[in-house]
Parts: structure tokens; C-alpha cells; sequence
């Protein structure tokens, strides 16, 4: 079977590389342009493009999937069909149209819920305790097409979303596989999600990871897991002397006992007051700073038990 692939961010690579080394023919490899990165700000090709010349491939940089004269291209390729798998960019029906089994998306999540573009952050931040990926047909509407297959696991208490990225991955992988073999020899079955059950979910932004010391421990804690490593649970650290200091948290946990004193004040042991319940730190990163760890972060700063961690603005 002859197949176009597009993909772009690190969640495509374990699937390009898979197919690869598949039985399929991957005819074409299209991935986003090379973007300026790090402090130099030169231009860095996507981890699929890099994945690509790794393998003896090349990837055509594409900054529109939908131009005529891309369509134009893809045609010539003959594909049977198209696989998407962290590509960033709406896809448009003259392109779905084109290969015979159409074009199908690997998705991080259970469809119908967590649709759009930060499936596996959300999936932390609301606490839930099992996620996975699916391989749906891919329509104009936004993560809306009928399901091929689905993979589930459980989400660990303390994975961040980084982990888990690397762990659905490996498992998108599996089911981008599985769904072009199915494809390939007719046993393919796409079924219709229940959209009653849909629960759409914003890209996410910056002020997205601003933690709000009143709420639970709880829920903070699933924030901090879910916004690590962008744009992680962000603080400012009020000493009673020194100045503020805006810091990232990278790693939490909830910590027994219920809290004592205004959210936010850190307490004897040095564990934050919440809304409910205590928060211990474990792991952050003042701005401009390396990542340490708490205890480095106390001594270097010189906190005191009623020193504040306030919400930033």
C-alpha cells in the first residue's frame, strides 16, 4: 500500500519511524517548516524531518498542506492513503479526497473526549486516571471522524504530561500500524463516535499553567503534572526578605495533614497551604534559573516557614 505521511512534533517520530519499517510503501513525508529555536535562533528542522534524514529519507517542508500546487504534488504520488500523526495544520477536502481509503489522524485520547490539539496535558490537569490514543478517519469537522481502533492505559499518580507523551507515543505507534495493515487488507471497520460524549478542550496557552493557591492540593498537583513541560505551574515565591521571585514548578506532590495557615504560606515543614489540603514541592525552576530542587531552592533563597507562594497575575 502505498502511503503519504505527515507528521511534525517528537509524538510523530516513534509512529514515522514504525511505518517506516513497516511493509507499506511511504511514498511522500511532509512535515511543518523549519522554525528558529534556542538562544542563536537559527532555524531547526521538525524532530519528524530529522527523523526522516535519519533514515535515509527526506521530508518536504510544507507551510500549507491545502495550496493547489501541494495538492497538485500529492496527486502525482498516487497514495492510498494518507497518514497524520502531530502535523499542525487542518487538513481541507481536496487533500482528504485524494487517496482512495482517504486520510486518517492518530489522536492522544480516548475520542470522543479530549478533542483538539493538547489531549494529553488536559487529560492530567482534569485528574483523569486512564487515556490512551486512537486512529480515527479524518473529516472537516475537528477530531470528529469515525474510529478505527483505540489503545488505553493508565495514567501513573505522578506522570507528567512529558511521560506520558513518550508513552503514548510508543503506543500510537502500535495502533498507526495496526490501523494501515487493517486498511490494507480490507478489514478496516470505522465507527461513528458518539458525539454526546464529546468534550472539546482549548489549546493551550501560557496562562494556562498559573496555579491558584486556593484551590485543592489535589488539583493543583494534577496542573503541575499536566503543564510540565510547558508552560508549567507558574508562581511567585513572596519572601518576607528578599524579593519576589517568579518561579516554574516542575514536580509535586499532595502530602497528608490539612493545611495550615492562608493558601500559599508555606508551613514548619516547608509545604504550601492550599485551598484544601498541602502541596510539597519537589522540583522547580526560578525564572532564568536551572531546575533544582526544592531544598536547593530553600536554602539559595533562604525561605522561611510564612514566606508565600502567590498566584501570579
Amino acid at each position: 500500500m502505498r502511503v503519504v505521511y505527515f507528521g511534525s512534533g517528537t509524538f510523530s517520530v516513534p509512529s514515522l519511524r514504525a511505518v517506516l519499517d513497516g511493509p507499506h510503501e511511504v511514498v511522500g513525508i511532509y512535515t511543518q517548516p523549519a522554525r528558529p529555536a534556542g538562544r542563536g535562533g537559527h532555524a531547526r528542522p521538525t524532530p519528524v524531518a530529522e527523523e526522516a534524514i535519519s533514515a535515509g529519507r527526506s521530508a518536504v517542508e510544507c507551510p500549507n498542506i491545502n495550496a493547489t500546487d501541494v495538492v497538485a504534488e500529492l496527486r502525482t504520488l498516487r497514495p492510498d492513503v494518507i497518514c497524520v500523526v502531530d502535523f499542525g495544520q487542518l487538513i481541507k477536502q481536496p487533500v482528504l479526497d485524494l487517496p482512495p481509503l482517504g486520510a486518517f489522524n492518530l489522536h492522544g485520547s480516548l475520542l470522543p473526549v479530549l478533542r483538539g490539539a493538547a489531549p494529553i496535558q488536559w487529560s492530567l490537569i482534569r485528574g483523569l486516571e486512564r487515556t490512551g490514543v486512537t486512529s480515527f478517519k479524518i473529516v472537516l469537522a475537528m477530531d470528529a471522524g469515525p474510529i478505527y481502533l483505540q489503545k488505553a492505559v493508565d495514567i501513573g499518580p505522578e506522570e507528567t504530561a512529558e511521560q506520558l507523551k513518550q508513552r503514548l507515543a510508543q503506543l500510537g505507534a502500535e495502533a498507526v500500524c495496526e490501523t494501515l495493515d487493517s486498511l490494507a487488507d480490507g478489514s478496516a471497520e470505522a465507527v461513528e463516535q458518539d458525539h454526546s460524549r464529546a468534550t472539546p478542550e482549548p489549546r493551550l496557552h501560557k496562562a494556562d499553567g498559573r496555579i491558584d493557591w486556593s484551590t485543592a492540593a489535589a488539583t493543583i498537583h494534577n496542573l503541575v503534572r499536566g503543564a510540565w513541560p510547558w508552560p508549567g505551574g507558574q508562581a511567585m515565591v513572596s519572601r518576607q526578605f528578599g524579593k519576589d521571585v517568579p518561579v516554574t514548578i516542575a514536580h509535586s506532590k499532595v502530602l497528608p495533614g490539612p493545611a495550615a495557615g492562608a493558601a500559599g504560606t508555606l508551613d514548619a515543614e516547608m509545604a504550601v497551604a492550599t485551598g484544601s489540603g498541602r502541596l510539597g514541592i519537589e522540583e522547580i525552576r526560578p525564572a532564568g534559573k536551572r531546575l533544582m530542587t526544592w531544598l536547593d531552592f530553600i536554602n539559595g533563597y533562604r525561605l522561611k516557614a510564612g514566606d508565600c507562594l502567590l498566584s501570579v497575575q
